[in-house]
């Protein structure tokens, strides 16, 4: 009679996917062995929370600290019921001012053409006077506003 020996190994391979991606694989020691070795001989890491240090990009006495938009000001240069003749006016304006940004909102009845970012209605009035002489309806309207585009 022939005799046959089977040499398993001591854990079974599964894979379980558990708290939203993160892997957990159970491997026989040895195999997990020479996976040590040859990661420890091929790879040169550190720890990457000692080796990149935190960034500071704001202060907290930053107004823009933590806040994407704030209450601040635009300059409405434009109104009208017809959204195709706002949208001309807008990109008129973009093309002969590109430093200052032109969005098309809809009020209530009206389409209105808005431009700047101002954190104040002063910080907006040298470019109201500039705009005066081709838009000459020009005036501040409280607005949220980017923060880190304002003036």
């Amino acid at each position: 009679m022939f005799s046959i020996s089977i040499f398993a190994q001591q854990k079974i391979d599964t894979v379980k996917i558990i708290n939203n991606g993160t892997l957990n694989m159970e491997i026989d020691s040895s195999v997990y062995n020479i996976l040590k070795a040859r990661e420890d001989s091929s790879c040169t890491y550190t720890n990457a929370s000692k080796s990149i240090p935190e960034k500071k990009n704001s202060r907290p006495n930053d107004p823009c600290y933590g806040n994407a938009q704030i209450n601040g000001y635009k300059i409405q240069i434009y109104y009208s019921k017809n959204r195709n003749e706002a949208n001309k006016v807008k990109e008129e304006f973009s093309s002969s001012h590109p430093e200052l940004s032109a969005q098309v909102t809809y009020f209530t009845p009206d389409y209105r053409v808005l431009v700047g970012d101002y954190v104040s209605k002063s910080s907006a009035s040298s470019d109201i006077r500039r705009l005066k002489s081709k838009y000459n309806n020009a005036f501040s309207i409280p607005f949220k506003v980017l923060c880190r585009k304002a003036r």
